[in-house]
């Protein structure tokens, strides 16, 4: 019993799931006597004791996950749950090296490309990064490539880890590609300076799954600042070229109503190859009623022309609490079973980013409170209680107490939420106070 007990802490340790490590060690305490828990848990002593009854622990790859014990220990997230065990997650992380094991070693089976660095720096994004494990392993010779630099990019404390990373890459200009797509989906034009500054080339860029792409039309399409953008077309990233969905970024940003965005690129000298359905959009995104009917009125045929796209438009000013935005283009002709790019309602989206006015508008205009999504099959509710717990930063102005009680005050359901402590997405106190009630 003990030993499955075992598994369940360390599968949970090692995914993230926190609150169900720290529910089983409680109900389990034997399980630190194991020595994969020590390992996550920091127990130096008796890690130790372990290694001197049979060094070759030390090196032997777990069968399950083909993870070696550098591996698990880099993975753990102890120290963010009690800051006290960096200490001795850090000196486990020694032991474990000076007894040989590799600090550029490979796992195998699904994750073989990850080393113990990646390891150490992926955690990084649910709290603090444990900065002795990652000094320790790149002072034993640990070379953070492109993927690590992506992974930092997404760190609680990235600011600091970032340059930490960069001062022991050699060329980092040669190898920073995918790096980039962090800080744009992010919005960290810090971040992106970093990396910039370190000799990452713009027109190199790839996105979140490797692909070659538009650095300047993927800031726009994230919702980007104008100093990001100013950022990136400073250092060479090209004005002009097409982003995925066969737009320039010029188009892009007219369409979604950048106005300021659309200055900056044709600043440094990017064309206008906006349609009539660009300016369409502009005008809608910036609730300009008379422009928006004008063009329609211009072309009649307009609407139906559209692309999925376009018609996303609404879903972004949705889920930006662009209640005017949205009123204007469901009087033109929008629907509301509209989807966004996570296959949700515009009620969804409006629901996630905690964008009360919208919310309220939607159900005003009629619709379906208890719709469900195409991926998760959970409701607008749903989606507003993870919204509350992952804050989105999609709406500035986001108050998810007030969407969630618009929700209840309307008739929304709740029999999809457990509020469970170990749920993995949990809402914000606050809203899981109003639930529960």
């Amino acid at each position: 019993m003990v030993n499955e007990q075992v598994e369940a802490f360390c599968e949970a340790s090692i995914r993230g799931d926190m609150r169900r490590a720290a529910r089983l060690l409680d109900e389990t305490p034997a399980i630190s006597d194991s020595f994969p828990a020590a390992l996550l848990l920091g127990l130096a002593e008796r890690v130790a004791r372990e290694l001197q009854a049979d060094p070759s622990l030390a090196v032997r790859p777990d069968p399950r996950s083909g993870w070696t014990p550098l591996h698990a220990t880099c993975s753990s997230r102890w120290h963010q749950v009690d800051p006290a065990r960096e200490e001795g997650l850090g000196a486990v992380a020694r032991l474990l090296l000076d007894a040989g094991a590799d600090p550029t070693g490979r796992g195998a089976g699904r994750r073989m490309d990850w080393t113990p660095l990646r390891c150490a720096i992926a955690v990084s994004n649910s709290g603090p990064s444990n900065r002795g494990i990652v000094e320790l392993l790149l002072a034993r010779g640990a070379v953070p490539g492109d993927h690590d630099l992506y992974l930092a990019g997404f760190a609680y404390d990235r600011h600091q880890l970032l340059p930490l990373l960069l001062a022991h890459v050699p060329n980092p200009g040669e190898i920073a590609e995918r790096a980039l797509a962090a800080p744009i989906g992010n919005l960290d034009a810090e971040s992106a300076r970093l990396l910039l500054d370190a000799g990452a080339d713009p027109r190199r860029y790839r996105d979140d799954d490797g692909h070659t792409a538009s650095v300047a039309w993927a800031a726009v399409e994230a919702g980007c600042g104008s100093d990001l953008l100013e950022l990136l077309l400073s250092h060479g990233a090209d004005p002009d070229a097409i982003g995925a969905d066969g737009r320039t970024p010029y188009r892009l940003a007219t369409a979604n109503g950048r106005t300021d965005l659309a200055g900056i690129l044709r600043r440094y000298g990017a064309g206008d190859t906006t349609t009539g359905i660009d300016r369409f959009l502009s005008a809608c995104r910036r609730a300009d009623r008379a422009r928006a009917e004008d063009e329609l009125a211009a072309d009649p045929g307009l609407l139906d022309r559209m692309t999925d796209g376009d018609r996303k438009t609404i879903a972004r000013a949705a889920a930006a609490g662009d209640t005017a935005a949205v009123s204007l283009m469901l009087d033109l002709g929008f629907s509301l079973d509209t989807s966004g790019e996570h296959g949700g309602t515009l009620l969804h989206e409006a629901a996630f980013s905690g964008s009360a006015d919208v919310v309220r508008l939607l159900l005003d205009r009629g619709a379906v409170l208890e719709a469900r999504d195409s991926g998760w099959n959970d409701t607008a509710l749903g989606w507003a209680a993870v919204g509350s717990g992952e804050k989105p930063q999609t709406n500035v102005a986001a108050d998810w107490l007030e969407t969630v009680r618009i929700l209840l005050e309307r008739g929304a359901s709740t029999a999809g939420i457990t509020l469970a402590p170990d749920d993995p997405k949990p809402p914000s106190p606050e809203v899981a106070e109003l639930l529960r009630a």
